[in-house]
This record gives C-alpha cells, structure tokens and sequence, in this order.
C-alpha cells in the first residue's frame, strides 16, 4: 500500500503520523518517501501508539471478564500486548542502556557501548529483572482488576510516550548526531505544546476514573524523569534514543507498581 504523494497541511499532518507508527510500531503502514517535513512532528504521535496499546489492554479486560481463566495466562497476554505492537523497540534501548551504564567505562566509551549491536551480560540481567517485577506487578493488578484500573493502566502507556518526547527534545542531547538528535532538531515548540496538551488529556482522563490513584502515578513518574534527567546526563552527557527507549519502558513498570501500591493502599 503506498501513499500519494500529496502536500498541504492535513496530509503533511498524516505523513507524520504514518511516520511515527513506521518508527515506533510493527503496526503496518502505507509507504511513501520520506520528507524532511514527514519527521517534524513524528513525536507528536509517538504518544498515539501508546492509545493503541491501551485500547488492547483494555479489551483484554472486556474479553477476559467474568471468564475462568488463569491468571498467569492473562498476565501473559496484557504483558505481551506492548511488545507485539512496538516489536521491543523501546526494550532495546533499555537493555543497550542497561549495558553501558554497568560497564562503568568513561563517558565516550559508554556512547558507544550505545551504538554496539551485540548484547551483553548486564542487558540480558537486567531485562530478566524487569521482566519478574512486571509480572509481580501484574499478578497483584490481576487480584485487583477493575474497569477503572485498567482503564489508568491503559493511560499509562500514553503518558511514558508522551513523557518520552518531550524529554528527548527538551533535555540535553548526548551526541550530535543519531535519529533522536535529528528528530528533536527538527521538532519546534508546537511539538511540545501539543504533547504537553496530550499530557493534559491523559492526566484528566486518569483523574476522572480516580483520583488518588493519578496522584500516586504522576507523581512516582514525576520523581523517575527527575531521576533519568540526573542519571543520563551524569552518565552520557545527555539522552539518546536509546535512554530514550529506557525511559519509556521504565516509565511503565514505574507507573504500573505505583498503580498497584495505590490500588492495596488506598
């Protein structure tokens, strides 16, 4: 399927869009030759392909409710939704992140631990680790599972692009050149007022369904950015875009224990 090569703002708008999911999912699209302008606003929709991931999430629900089935078998299904849909992108630079970070080499060489295909032992590790705390996580969301619950862990698949994107073009960058350099060069300050808007949207959409609930969330994500701001820059010099893809996936196991704390607490 390839798309016609029109101009004009509306189809420029859905260039960029054809080109976020391209980048960022294995959802399949039209192809077309890309335009400088096709990527001026890609990371405005970066926070679309989390919707995707929510609706499925939230499907599941739909589909599984009132249903005998196993828990690990649902906890399977709702962990493998995000890696079907983004094909591990974003657990890809976790794990070169993971690498370079525990290499405890000087800056340069951590950078290019970065761009080095091969995995390593600590990638491997630390993808292990994260991979036992999500499903942890999961089991206890499953004891707990509700309409409006999973109607906040839907959300927060939104917020960790969202949050991923403003970051990538507001923080400092690392090096001068790669995609995400390029990405955020590109990108204006409407890119960051529309996903600052998303932000907004995802939070209020959050606070209707629970309140507290959005508290816990947004803030333990609050104090995470602080933390990968500090991190990145210490270790780098900068973000990348794969402490760009670490920050998304991160994000979400953050949010998710937050969610279930505040589901037993409050």
């Amino acid at each position: 399927m390839t798309l016609p090569e029109k101009s004009g703002r509306y189809m420029r708008i859905i260039r960029n869009m054809i080109v976020a999911f391209s980048l960022y999912s294995r959802i399949p699209m039209p192809m077309f030759t890309w335009e400088k302008e096709d990527m001026k606003y890609n990371l405005v929709f970066l926070p679309f392909i989390g919707a995707v991931i929510g609706v499925l999430e939230y499907l599941c629900f739909w589909l599984f409710d009132g249903r005998d089935l196993s828990v690990l078998f649902r906890i399977a299904v709702m962990s493998i939704i995000p890696i079907l849909i983004t094909g591990g992108f974003h657990i890809d630079g976790f794990m070169d992140t993971q690498d370079a970070i525990n290499s405890y080499k000087p800056r340069e060489e951590k950078l290019e631990i970065l761009k080095d295909p091969h995995i390593g032992a600590f990638a491997v590790i630390s993808l292990l680790a994260y991979s036992i705390f999500w499903a942890g996580a999961m089991a206890l969301f499953q004891e707990k599972i509700s309409k409006e619950v999973v109607i906040v862990l839907a959300v927060i698949f939104v917020i960790s692009r969202v949050v991923s994107g403003i970051t990538a073009i507001t923080f400092r960058k690392a090096k001068k050149d790669g995609m995400l350099n390029s990405e955020a060069k590109d990108s204006d300050i409407g890119c960051v007022v529309a996903l600052a808007i998303e932000l907004l949207i995802s939070i209020v959409v959050m606070t209707m369904v629970n309140l507290m609930l959005t508290l816990v969330v947004i803030v333990a994500e609050a104090l995470f950015v602080a933390y990968y701001r500090f991190k990145t820059y210490k270790e780098f010099g900068g973000v990348t875009g794969d402490t760009a893809g670490y920050l998304v996936t991160v994000s979400e196991l953050i949010m998710l224990m937050a969610l279930v704390l505040g589901i037993y607490v409050i």
